[in-house]
């Protein structure tokens, strides 16, 4: 795979969120994800540290632009019917750097469905997820029958030998969805089989957007974020990012290293986790935050009795707010 690839999905997804105040949190879940993959010790390939994800995702809940019900529900989960029924919308991007830091599908399937299970256990964004994660690892890697591929994978995808292996990473018992999990695991996998046969599907909206990208080398303004960014991806069309997008060119390239192996998972190993509060520091106060490394308060306000913090921080400003 090549960097560009990266660079060509990912950066331009962060140039057409960077002016959307509602959609800022994916780049936001989309950029904490990079920071907790980790590669392996033990096969070649990269995993996301989930110590690391939920202190930032519980982290991120103070200085979030936008919100999504099943992403806040994750982090304490509070809600089961939000957990087996919700909509992330984070999760089309967000497993893009899962899929772009590794180069065995088996590895990028397995963390895949981990990752989708940490905030959803809606069968439908499942299925969908892993089926646009193999086109995202097909198309980066030049494949030139996707959907025969796609057709095998989900014909193959058998939800005894699912829930055999991923039970234990739902957050929310399948017994407990309201329907019986089985059937409605069936009834969504066929559906999906007969939208790649060329039925097309109210239900599976951007993975038929997806399909038509790649069937047809086709985009519309209408075309939700990861179709688009396929598109430019497929094309080798790359839109010059801002200067304040720095930072997640540098991550672009931080995923493809990984990809090749070359990050020493040592140096991103934390042995020992330090979380001060920050609102509990004073303007001008340094400090040092396992997450966010060495960090500055820039300003301190009360407004309206909700308290604003402004910290400097290598990776640029972040506003907490509580």
């Amino acid at each position: 795979m090549e960097e560009k690839k990266v660079i060509n999905f990912l950066l331009n997804i962060f140039n057409m969120i960077d002016e959307d105040e509602e959609k800022k949190y994916i780049s936001e879940i989309t950029v904490l994800t990079i920071k907790s993959l980790m590669p392996s010790k033990k096969v070649v390939g990269t995993k996301v540290d989930y110590k690391r994800f939920h202190e930032e995702m519980r982290l991120w809940y103070y200085y979030r632009n936008g919100e999504n019900p099943s992403i806040l529900n994750s982090i304490e989960l509070s809600d089961t019917d939000i957990y087996l029924n919700g909509i992330d919308y984070s999760l089309y991007i967000r497993l893009a750097p899962i899929v772009f830091s590794n180069s065995q599908w088996e590895i990028i399937k397995n963390e895949v469905l981990k990752n989708i299970l940490y905030t959803t256990g809606n069968i439908k964004m499942i299925l969908e997820g892993v089926l646009l994660s193999k086109i995202l690892f097909l198309t980066a890697n030049n494949s030139e029958d996707i959907v025969l591929e796609l057709k095998d994978e989900i014909i193959s995808f058998s939800q005894v030998d699912f829930l055999d292996r991923y039970s234990r990473f739902f957050r929310v018992p399948p017994d407990e969805y309201y329907k019986k999990f089985a059937i409605d695991f069936e009834r969504n996998r066929i559906e999906i089989i007969n939208l790649l046969n060329g039925i097309s599907s109210n239900s599976f909206n951007i993975l038929e957007e997806a399909l038509l990208v790649i069937k047809e080398n086709t985009i519309e303004d209408k075309f939700h974020i990861f179709s688009k960014g396929l598109y430019f991806m497929k094309n080798n069309i790359y839109i010059d990012s801002k200067e304040s997008l720095k930072f997640q060119q540098d991550l672009c390239h931080y995923i493809w290293s990984l990809n090749k192996g070359r990050i020493d998972p040592k140096l991103l190993s934390i042995e020992k986790y330090y979380l001060p509060d920050i609102f509990s520091f004073n303007e001008g106060e340094e400090f040092f935050h396992s997450l966010l490394n060495r960090c500055k308060v820039l300003k301190k306000e009360k407004i309206s009795g909700k308290m604003k913090v402004y910290i400097s921080t290598k990776s640029g400003i972040y506003i907490f707010k509580k």
